[in-house]
């Protein structure tokens, strides 16, 4: 019996605050750190321009009217207070990390900062500087140019998931759509805060009094699913070169016609495990292993807001390109010829569950997996789904699956460097 944790035991405590946003807390003693997250139903897919999303997310938190971005770099410097910002695709997230005896000095800072940002010009530039020099060199990356291939052949360039930033679009960035985008979305728009860490109810009744009181505003409508249009016809082979590169990232896998909540999916964790989701995985074990054309090659599974994407990836040389590409398809092929010995299965079962283990062991980490699970719209119904998975798994449902949605006319390949 393969054991994991109950989803009762994986539950934070909630709180309404009092203009109806919901705290999420995950409290402990055993630590003096704790971690404040800011979620917000702002990601890309909102934006009216590129790169406006990811700029509201990461300059509200810079300066406010009250403090500008020198004193408040001195405030969080001198208490050792770090700052993390995300965005994805409709949602992202601010994190705050300090140590629990500046909690109460940092609390009217973080209101501050919610409520009346600045947005300094200054800062703004620097933004779009470094943006712009960071797109300028993934254009030069195999394996970003691989799946920004792969997500436009899969969705379409006018699909949230296949829409990619340039360089040039940090230049079309001003103030006013930035603070405008950030108005609508933070400051008027749906947030949940999650804590971790040494919190208590004192803190809960400080949080609610500092942002519990500004009713959300926003009249757009929040995306329920980012499944690809219907009109979409998908590429099933593609490749983009790229000048300087001497490797090749080859990308192979397609959208799931499967829910988070469907029992297969959480089988078909099982299968991507076996695959290509640990060390001794087969295509590891094939690719780098015996033929060693790769450092590493992985299989995962992403699931977005009501679409789950399959893939395969590994950066390979030019010259065995093919070849790998090649042994990527022979190892799908195998899954769907051939049943996996219950040995094998059961060792995928046991690092399966360890992986699970190790992605809710301690509070920090089940506070960013419920802020994925918030984003994404997934509950604990797939942790008992996984559950009941890892423990009634046999080779055929393997071999079922694979035959099922690995065929090779069912899947996409991208190619990006020396092709």
């Amino acid at each position: 019996m393969i054991q994991i944790p109950d989803t009762a035991s994986l539950s934070p405590r909630t709180f309404q605050l009092s203009n109806g946003r919901t705290l999420y807390a995950y409290p402990s003693d055993s630590t003096e750190l704790v971690k404040i997250d800011f979620l917000y139903e702002a990601g890309t897919a909102y934006q009216p321009q590129k790169l406006v999303a990811g700029a509201a997310n990461n300059l509200y938190a810079v300066a406010s009217q009250e403090m500008d971005a020198q004193h408040l770099s001195e405030f969080f410097d001198y208490r050792g207070i770090l700052v993390d910002h995300n965005s994805d695709v409709l949602h992202c997230s601010s994190s705050f990390y300090t140590l629990h005896r500046h909690l109460d000095a940092l609390l009217p800072v973080l209101e501050s900062l919610v409520h009346r940002p600045a947005f300094p010009e200054e800062e703004l530039e620097v933004f779009k500087n470094k943006r712009r020099q960071k797109l300028l060199a993934l254009r030069q990356k195999s394996s970003e140019v691989a799946r920004r291939l792969y997500y436009t052949a899969l969705f379409g360039d006018d699909h949230p998931l296949g829409r990619y930033v340039d360089p040039e679009d940090a230049d079309r960035l001003n103030s006013d759509i930035v603070k405008k985008f950030y108005e609508e979305y933070h400051r008027g728009g749906d947030m949940d805060i999650i804590v971790s860490g040494k919190v208590d109810d004192r803190f809960f009744a400080a949080l609610d009094n500092a942002f519990g009181h500004d009713a959300p505003t926003a009249s757009h409508v929040n995306i329920q699913t980012l499944a690809p249009s219907s009109t979409h016809t998908i590429t099933q082979s593609n490749s983009q070169a790229i000048p300087s590169s001497v490797q090749t990232t080859v990308r192979v896998g397609r959208i799931l016609p499967l829910r988070w909540d469907d029992p297969d999916y959480a089988y078909f964790m099982v299968l991507t495990t076996l695959l290509g989701g640990y060390f001794g995985s087969r295509l590891m074990s094939n690719l780098r292993e015996d033929k060693g054309y790769t450092y590493g090659i992985y299989a995962r599974t992403q699931v977005y807001r009501g679409v789950i994407v399959f893939f395969i990836t590994a950066d390979v040389a030019g010259a065995v390109a093919a070849d790998a590409e090649k042994e990527i398809l022979h190892e799908l092929q195998r899954l769907i010829d051939e049943p996996v010995s219950q040995e094998e299965l059961d060792l995928v079962r046991v690092v399966l569950a360890g992986d699970f283990i190790r992605s809710v062991d301690g509070v920090f980490e089940r506070g960013a997996r419920l802020g994925d699970m918030l984003g994404t719209h997934v509950s604990e119904q797939l942790t008992d789904n996984l559950r009941e998975a890892l423990n009634t798994v046999a080779p055929d449902k393997i071999q079922q699956l694979a035959a099922r949605y690995l065929q090779g006319d069912q899947l996409c390949v991208c190619r990006a460097g020396v092709v």
